[in-house]
């Protein structure tokens, strides 16, 4: 019996290939990337190519029930004009194509770079603080969410911004400890935003359970989400404590060291 179909965007990167084994469980994948991805499971189908192409956005979107978007360019100090086509036009071109094509559901990887530059505080900070992007990948994140907010008010699209913290396997450093989330977390997130909320448009944070969280989740509390893994016991083995981070390693901030990186100029390429 055949599943109902999700697409993944960026299916080849590293969060989209610990997801895809885990969603592939409940959904059919079609998996989209500029690379190839070559270890297909059953249930699993490829797509390879540029998302800031319409035609490429429709054939992504066309018979599926749900768009996870991972897809994105990121760097510390990533020029403006190195985000435009796939940080800004893709993720237009997708939500147009789920208006065309009548998908209802839409998961925006969002990070916690659109509110990087809030410094570390003793209470954490809610979904409601205002954008503080620390660089022009966060700035795009930001973007990424007022789009969704757009489609969903103006079209119905159910959509969830999830502001993911750190989603390596491992937990590196006490800084990212604050703000991790596991594989089996973030799908959690994403199968409660599929299943729909009745709500046009969230932001929430993507994290696991932390200790002295840098980001407060209560929006994802209400949405049902019950974190089940914890960072301190995903530590990796140079694993370094938050007190032996540097200012110069950006620990005073919420995005880390992309907050201290050189912003490039916007009006060069």
């Amino acid at each position: 019996m055949s599943k109902p179909k999700l697409l993944i965007t960026g299916a080849a990167g590293r969060v989209g290939t610990l997801l895809r084994p885990i969603l592939l469980d409940d959904y059919d994948l079609r998996l989209c990337d500029l690379n190839p991805i070559e270890d297909l499971r059953d249930g699993e189908q490829a797509l390879v190519g540029d998302l800031a192409d319409p035609a490429i956005a429709n054939a992504a979107v066309s018979g599926t029930v749900g768009v996870v978007h991972l897809a994105a360019a990121v760097a510390p100090d990533i020029a403006f004009a190195a985000t435009l086509a796939p940080n800004y036009v893709a993720v237009l071109n997708l939500l147009e194509a789920c208006r065309e094509f009548a998908v209802g559901r839409f998961i925006f990887a969002s990070s916690h770079h659109a509110v990087g530059l809030h410094p570390v505080r003793n209470e954490p900070w809610t979904a409601s603080a205002s954008i503080a992007p620390d660089g022009f990948y966060g700035l795009s994140k930001a973007f990424g969410e007022a789009a969704c907010a757009l489609y969903a008010h103006r079209f119905g699209i159910e959509c969830l911004a999830i502001r993911i913290g750190n989603a390596d396997p491992q937990v590196v450093d006490g800084r990212r400890e604050r703000l991790w989330v596991s594989a089996a977390d973030l799908v959690q997130m994403i199968r409660l935003g599929l299943e729909g909320q009745g709500e046009p448009f969230r932001v929430v944070y993507g994290i696991s359970n932390c200790p002295q969280p840098l980001l407060k989740n209560d929006e994802a509390f209400e949405r049902r989400y019950r974190p089940v893994d914890h960072s301190p016991r995903n530590h990796s083995a140079t694993y370094r404590p938050f007190t032996y981070l540097t200012e110069e390693e950006g620990a005073g901030f919420v995005g880390g060291f992309f907050a201290k990186s050189s912003l490039p100029d916007p009006r060069k390429n």
